[in-house]
């Protein structure tokens, strides 16, 4: 996977799924984005890049061992996750003997839990791990986590390739984020159909770092209850490139100018497919060809629809 691709919004749109029992794969249920982040089951993760603290982190003080299982604390990452998600964010940063000892306790499905009040409780590890990985290939996937390790978390694999790769992912993603920032900043907006499309068809050279961002600030800076594609052109070039005002030309000119970059961007967007592109700007198919006769485009091919 690629830095900053959203792993972790991957990785919770899983857990929703699995915890509400919305049938589809991975992909699908990021797709959806109708459906908010919480669930009944908690969703806990695990920077595995902590330095030396991460076995504290993932198995709490206790090292010792009861009847050969490991125990761990009930204060723990591990045991807090329990009933419900362990994401390991960049488990290829955990050190090997945490990995042998986490594939260990995934493997035994069983632990000694302790608390500072109680004794020693054995109980199931009821946990569903979901770990990251910046390696693309399997060799240095091989390289960076032991073997053991990879059997307890390889049922499934995605990869998740840049933004700029996999547009049908971006308007699923703004949906979700777009909820999540407005309820982290305690701001109730909402965003129209053209903003979102408009998004999807960025470059997004800064991936998901950059999207974040960017609705973070329309939701803080634009004054009304719904962002519109007016609001996000006002932030943004649709070339990815920062905005500038040189205040040149007469109103009609800059109408011009804009409907042009933005009939283009939806049109690369839908990599040249009349039909979805006209039905993203809300036209008819032979309504786009005159445009783009008009705006003197040239679309990019693609399957013929």
């Amino acid at each position: 996977m690629v830095t900053g691709t959203g792993r972790e919004v991957m990785a919770r749109a899983i857990h929703r799924g699995a915890t509400s029992g919305v049938k589809g794969s991975p992909e699908d249920l990021l797709r959806d984005g109708t459906r908010p982040f919480e669930s009944g089951e908690l969703f806990v993760t695990v920077d595995c890049a902590a330095g030396p603290d991460i076995e504290q982190l993932v198995f709490g003080t206790v090292r010792n061992e009861l009847e050969g299982l490991d125990c761990v604390s009930s204060r723990s990452r591990l045991r807090r996750a329990f009933g419900g998600t362990l994401f390991l964010r960049s488990v290829h940063e955990m050190p090997g003997r945490v990995q042998v000892r986490l594939a260990r306790v995934l493997r035994d499905g069983e632990v000694w839990v302790h608390s500072a009040s109680d004794p020693p409780r054995l109980e199931r590890v009821t946990v569903r791990p979901i770990a990251s990985i910046d390696a693309v290939t399997d060799s240095l996937v091989d390289e960076q986590v032991t073997p053991e390790l990879q059997r307890r978390l390889a049922a499934y694999r995605i990869r998740l390739p840049p933004l700029r790769e996999r547009r049908e992912d971006i308007p699923g993603l703004v949906r979700l984020l777009f909820v999540d920032v407005c309820r982290s900043l305690k701001i109730q907006k909402a965003v129209s159909r053209q903003a979102v499309a408009l998004l999807a068809a960025m470059p997004w050279r800064g991936n998901f770092v950059e999207l974040c961002g960017l609705l973070r600030a329309l939701v803080i800076k634009v004054p009304g209850p719904l962002i519109r594609l007016s609001d996000v052109l006002a932030n943004v070039r649709l070339d990815g490139s920062a905005v500038t005002f040189h205040g040149r030309g007469t109103l009609k000119e800059a109408r011009e100018r804009f409907e042009r970059e933005y009939v283009a961007a939806v049109l690369e967007m839908h990599r040249g497919r009349m039909t979805e592109a006209a039905r993203a700007l809300g036209i008819q198919r032979t309504n786009l060809y005159r445009k783009i006769r008009q705006l003197a485009l040239h679309r990019k091919t693609g399957p013929r629809v």
